[in-house]
């Protein structure tokens, strides 16, 4: 036998072995379980979903998150037990399912499937459609199907009363029964990728609260009329087109201020010459968030850049998207019932 032959009998082996290696440390995820009765939440977006959907008994653990001022569900997490997010201190729980927005890192569903461990993935809303659609597509893998789909249509029945509200012009969109196939459209990520299609609960529109312009009513647009709206947060950010802010502020009946797409910083320059009607800012708690002097948010144009009282929103409804995110279009929609 040659010399590279012998080689090439050594190298063979070793080389399968690596492949093997390889595959394990990229296992396929594994199948959620039909219904889960131990359930551990890594992240509080992923605990909001798991104490809205199901019942307190199959809940093992929440994340250290899930009773600070930007939850949502603070109260029902409660006095229940919390775990953090680490591997070796989720996996001694011995959970039969690990729910997870961000929680545990970029290659916690990886690890988890290694060790036997099913990971839910909470899908990415970047729209109301969006919202409802992770809200079923949830519910579903949790096996509360029924639950989601009412907590759903409460959904549609709250945007509903926002668009036929004498103070929001938006024209609702038509909700279709869950059961009947959905149409797709390409999105577009935060940073302006396209990504996967979409399932849009919401016919005819191009999703939830969107408004019609002239072309497609034929009506004089009253878009100009609204009261502008400026969205701020304690870290000195606002959101512009494209956004699920966005998408809200347009809901409860204004224009939004912020015209550059996407998360942008507050726009002191343009505040100089020019105010909004009002102002609505997020407030996530003096102890779980307090921005440094230095903050735009605390600018003197800042304080002065509307002559209404600014709209209070808790942290907790926009920190996540989630059926919630709405409480913040209702807080807007009533502060513009008070205007002259």
């Amino acid at each position: 036998m040659t010399g590279w032959l012998r080689k090439s009998f050594l190298v063979l082996p070793l080389a399968l072995a690596a492949c093997s290696l390889g595959k394990a440390a990229t296992p396929a995820p594994l199948e959620t379980p039909v219904r889960a009765m131990r359930i551990v939440s890594l992240d509080y977006c992923a605990d909001q979903y798991v104490l809205k959907l199901v019942d307190k008994s199959r809940i093992l653990a929440l994340s250290p998150d899930a009773t600070r001022s930007f939850s949502y569900m603070r109260g029902a997490a409660s006095g229940m037990p919390k775990v953090a997010p680490r591997a070796e201190d989720v996996l001694v729980l011995k959970p039969d399912l690990v729910l997870r927005s961000y929680g545990g890192g970029a290659d916690a569903g990886a690890f988890f499937a290694r060790a036997g461990v099913p990971v839910l993935q909470l899908g990415y809303a970047e729209d109301l459609a969006g919202v409802r659609r992770v809200l079923v597509e949830t519910a579903d893998a949790l096996g509360e199907r029924v639950r989601g789909e009412r907590i759903a249509r409460e959904m549609d029945a709250r945007v509903a009363r926002l668009s036929e509200s004498k103070f929001s012009p938006f024209v609702p969109s038509v909700s279709r029964d869950l059961a009947q196939p959905l149409r797709t459209r390409p999105s577009t990520s935060r940073h302006g990728r396209e990504v996967y299609p979409e399932r849009l609960a919401y016919q005819p529109d191009e999703g939830l609260g969107t408004n019609r312009g002239e072309s497609d009513t034929g009506l004089v647009s009253t878009n100009a009329s609204k009261p502008t709206l400026l969205y701020a947060t304690p870290g000195g950010v606002t959101s512009g087109p494209g956004s699920l802010i966005h998408e809200l502020i347009e809901l409860a009946g204004y224009r939004n201020f912020q015209t550059a797409p996407g998360w942008q910083p507050l726009p002191l320059e343009r505040l100089a010459y020019e105010k909004p009607d009002r102002v609505a800012m997020a407030w996530f708690g003096r102890r779980d968030y307090n921005p440094d002097q230095w903050s735009a948010a605390r600018h003197p144009l800042m304080r002065s850049a509307s002559e209404h009282p600014v709209i209070g929103l808790e942290g907790a409804w926009t920190a996540c998207g989630g059926w919630f995110v709405l409480d913040a279009a209702e807080a807007m929609a009533r502060a513009r019932g008070t205007q002259p």
